[in-house]
């Protein structure tokens, strides 16, 4: 029997509806997140819960089945492990002070993402949305694929270990990879810098290099830290025609600071100038003998620090000082006639001198 025309082309028709909606369908999902995933957070102590509900607000949508939990400790090889609940996608956001690590992993631990950022300490809330947006690209580049995926090889090189592939047929489980060293999350941190000093003076300029070493505690209430500062003041000249005059010193601060806002933080502290003065008399054009004198001179320091933040892969802050001392002052003698002299001031500085700094730092 023959059937009728318009019989094959409903027939034809649903056909070619059907593959269209499959392919709409596989489209759609070929560069989304999985739909099922879990997020550990490692290290965000009291912004845990701000950046948790970041984590949910963009990915709630794409993972349905999205959990969330702050994890006491990271270690390196814990992607990598094919103990505990594999079936899914997982990610690690490690936060270390002003660096934050991204570890995802693909369902079967045998696709990985590698991410490395740099935020600020405490979270703003634009590191909570680069964060999470971070977490998100890689979750979804473990579904879609393309440039940043790992391999479980180089995901261990990446790592700093070497993992043993399990055999395809049922075995007992492989022998674990050798311990890695956990991320650190310390509390307590040391770090050392250098620095460049501009300070006004009163009738001149001081400037010069220096080295500054802190240690600070996370753990306490506006992160407290203790600094150390010493620094070199090169020579300046402050003569005129009738005297040579030039200062220079040696100097050394010691103080504490607090965490005001974010990277801002509000210093105290004191020390002590120790300055060289040479002083040389000009009589008829020709300069006389040197009259050097040395001074020890305590100083109070207040002082503000924005920073550091990274740029350029170098951790930079700028700060601003404000030294309290006693005033220094050189004066001269005039001798115009054989019975008078007259005194003149070549040199006054300011008891308030105010100034700032450019700090380079290191880990």
């Amino acid at each position: 029997m023959k059937r009728a025309p318009h019989a094959n082309r409903r027939r034809w028709g649903a056909v070619l509806v059907a593959v269209f909606v499959t392919s709409w369908a596989a489209a759609r999902g070929a560069g989304a997140a999985p739909a099922v995933a879990r997020v550990h957070l490692v290290g965000a102590r009291d912004g845990q819960a701000a950046l948790a509900a970041r984590l949910h607000d963009l990915l709630d949508e794409e993972v349905p089945g999205l959990t969330v939990d702050d994890a006491p400790s990271f270690r390196g090889d814990e992607p990598l492990r094919l103990d505990g609940e594999t079936g899914t996608p997982a990610a690690w956001l490690v936060l270390d002070g002003t660096h934050a690590h991204v570890r995802a992993a693909g369902a079967g631990r045998t696709r990985f993402v590698f991410r490395e950022l740099a935020v600020g300490q405490p979270l703003s809330e634009f590191d909570r949305e680069r964060l999470g947006q971070s977490v998100k690209a890689a979750l979804g580049t473990l579904v879609s694929g393309g440039p940043g995926v790992l391999s479980r090889a180089d995901a261990a090189a990446a790592s700093g270990l070497i993992v043993v592939t399990p055999a395809a047929a049922p075995a007992p489980a492989p022998a674990p990879a050798p311990p890695a060293a956990a991320v650190p999350i310390p509390a307590v941190r040391f770090r050392l810098g250098a620095f460049y000093e501009v300070q006004s003076s009163g009738g001149g300029m001081f400037q010069g290099p220096g080295l500054i070493a802190t240690v600070s505690d996370s753990g306490r209430p506006h992160d407290p830290e203790l600094w150390l500062a010493g620094g070199y003041q090169v020579p300046g000249d402050y003569g005129n025609q009738l005297a040579a005059l030039t200062i220079s010193a040696l100097w050394a601060r010691t103080g504490l600071s607090i965490r005001l806002k974010d990277a801002v933080r509000l210093g105290l502290g004191g020390g002590v100038d120790r300055q060289t003065t040479r002083l040389v008399y000009i009589v008829g054009g020709t300069p006389g003998y040197p009259d050097v004198d040395e001074r020890t001179v305590p100083v109070a320091r207040v002082l503000v620090r924005a920073g550091p933040t990274r740029l350029a892969g170098i951790d930079v802050s700028l700060t601003a000082v404000l030294d309290v001392s006693p005033a220094h002052r050189v004066d001269i003698y005039v001798n115009p006639t054989v019975d008078n002299q007259i005194i003149a001031t070549l040199y006054r500085s300011n008891v308030v001198r105010p100034g700032f700094s450019l700090d380079l730092w290191w880990h």
